[in-house]
C-alpha cells in the first residue's frame, strides 16, 4: 500500500475527442446518435418563442409545458445531436410520441425571495394562459417553481401543476400542486408530508438505452465521473490504500486535495465538461472495472445525487461501488440486486477493500455489470417511466 504523503503525483490531463481508432471503434453507432432516433414520431416546431414537440400523426390530446433547472434549448440540441441522452429531458420525447404536445422552455434558476424573486417563473404565465389550457399541465424536472403553484393555490390558475423531488428537500408551495412525482422513496415519503392532498407518484428514473452501447468488459481502470457533493478527499485516501489504477473525470480540479500516483485526474480545468459524452460512454464506463460513487454523507437524506452515476454505469454494464447515503440507497439496494458494493461515508479503508475485491475477481464483476444493465432493461429506462409519467398525468 503506498502512503498519501509518500504519493503527491497526479496526472492531469486536457482533452476532447480523443484520436485513434479505438476510440471511434467504441463510440455508439451512427443510428443511436443521430436525430432521426430520438425524434422519431416526432414534429418539432417553434411557436411562442419556444421549442414545442408534437406527435407526427393524430391530433395532440394534451399540452405539457417543461421545465427544470437545466435543459431548454441547448440541452434539446445536444440531444439531437447524440452528444446526451433524451432522458436529460425527463420523458418530454416519449409524451410527445404518446400525443402530448410538450412546450421545453428555458431552464429556471434555484429560487431565492432576497435574491432573484421576480420574474422567476412567471415569465411562463403567458404561456400558462394563452397557450397550456386548463387541462394542461406545468411540469418540472425539480422543485424550481415558486410563483405559479403559489397562483395556483390562490385560485388564479387552473392548470395542473406538477413537480419532482429528488429526495427529503423543501417544495416551494407545495399545497399548490396538483401531483409530486418522487425520484426515490425517501422522496415520495416527503411529498406525502408536504402536500397530503396532492396524488403523489414513485417513478423512479430510466436511461435512454439507445446510445449506451454494450462494449465487452475489458478493465483497465476504476472511474469516479460524478459532480454533485463528491466525496474527492475519501476517495483519495481510499487510493492511497489500494494499488488500482483510479480515474477521476471532473470539470476542474478538486480544491486542496493532493491524489496519490494511481490516480488521474481528466479535465480541462475551466468548469465545463472535461470529456465529450460519446468519449464518456465509450472510453471512461467502456474502459472501467466498476464505477465509484462517492458521496459526502448525507444523514437526513436531504439529496438524491448520485442518480445520474448510476443509471449510467448500470446502462453500460459496469459494477459500482456506492457510498451508503442519502436517498439513493431508498431506490436501489445495489448489494441485493447484485450489481456493486455499498461503503460507509467517509471510510476511505472500507472503499479501498471494495476496490480491491471487485479487481480480484474480474469475473464477478462482469456479472455485477451485466445485472446492473439488465436492471435497465427490466425497470430503469426512461420508456418505462414515461408510460408511467403518462399514467400519472391521466389522474390529474
Amino acid at each position: 500500500m503506498r502512503s498519501s504523503a509518500a504519493s503527491s503525483t497526479f496526472d492531469e490531463m486536457t482533452r476532447s475527442v480523443r484520436p485513434g481508432d479505438h476510440a471511434n471503434d467504441l463510440q455508439p453507432p451512427p443510428s443511436q446518435r443521430t436525430n432521426g432516433s430520438v425524434l422519431e414520431g416526432i414534429v418539432e416546431r417553434r411557436e411562442h418563442g419556444v421549442i414545442v414537440l408534437s406527435p407526427a400523426t393524430g391530433r395532440p390530446f394534451r399540452r405539457v409545458i417543461y421545465t427544470n433547472s437545466y435543459g431548454g434549448e441547448d440541452i434539446f440540441e445536444k440531444i439531437k445531436a447524440g452528444l446526451l441522452p433524451s432522458h436529460h429531458l425527463w420523458g418530454c420525447f416519449e409524451l410527445a410520441r404518446k400525443g402530448y404536445e410538450v412546450a421545453i422552455v428555458e431552464p429556471l434558476t434555484d429560487f431565492y425571495l432576497w435574491r432573484n424573486p421576480l420574474p422567476h417563473d412567471l415569465k411562463l404565465l403567458k404561456l400558462v394562459t394563452s397557450w397550456l389550457g386548463k387541462d394542461g399541465i406545468v411540469y418540472c424536472g425539480h422543485n424550481v417553481l415558486y410563483w405559479l403553484p403559489f397562483l395556483r393555490r390562490l385560485g388564479a390558475l387552473q392548470c395542473h401543476i406538477v413537480s419532482l423531488l429528488f429526495a427529503r428537500e423543501p417544495l416551494e408551495w407545495s399545497r399548490g400542486h396538483s401531483g409530486i412525482i418522487a425520484l426515490n422513496p425517501a422522496a415520495a415519503e416527503q411529498a406525502h408530508k408536504l402536500a397530503p392532498r396532492a396524488k403523489v407518484a414513485h417513478l423512479g428514473w430510466g436511461a435512454d438505452l439507445r446510445v449506451f452501447p454494450k462494449i465487452p468488459f475489458c478493465p483497465e481502470w476504476f472511474l469516479s465521473c460524478g459532480i454533485t457533493h463528491r466525496d474527492h478527499p475519501t476517495l483519495s485516501r481510499a487510493a492511497a490504500r489500494s494499488r488500482n489504477h483510479i480515474r477521476i473525470v471532473a470539470p476542474a480540479r478538486p480544491a486542496g486535495i493532493t491524489f496519490p500516483e494511481n490516480v488521474t485526474l481528466v479535465t480541462n480545468g475551466n468548469g465545463q465538461e472535461a470529456v465529450p459524452y460519446p468519449d464518456l460512454l465509450a472510453e471512461e464506463y467502456g474502459r472501467c472495472t466498476a464505477v465509484l460513487i462517492v458521496l459526502k454523507n448525507d444523514p437526513i437524506q436531504y439529496t438524491g445525487v448520485g442518480t445520474t452515476n448510476l443509471i449510467e454505469a448500470m446502462a453500460m454494464s459496469r459494477p459500482v461501488i456506492v457510498t451508503r447515503t442519502g436517498a439513493l440507497p431508498t431506490e436501489l439496494d445495489v448489494e441485493k440486486e447484485g450489481c456493486g458494493l455499498f461503503v460507509p461515508p467517509n471510510d476511505d479503508r472500507a472503499l479501498a477493500e471494495a476496490i480491491d475485491r471487485i479487481a480480484s475477481d474480474p469475473d464477478a464483476a462482469r456479472r455485477m455489470g451485466e445485472r446492473g444493465r439488465a436492471l435497465c432493461e427490466s425497470h430503469y429506462n426512461i420508456v418505462r417511466y414515461a408510460d408511467q409519467l403518462h399514467e400519472f398525468f391521466g389522474t390529474l
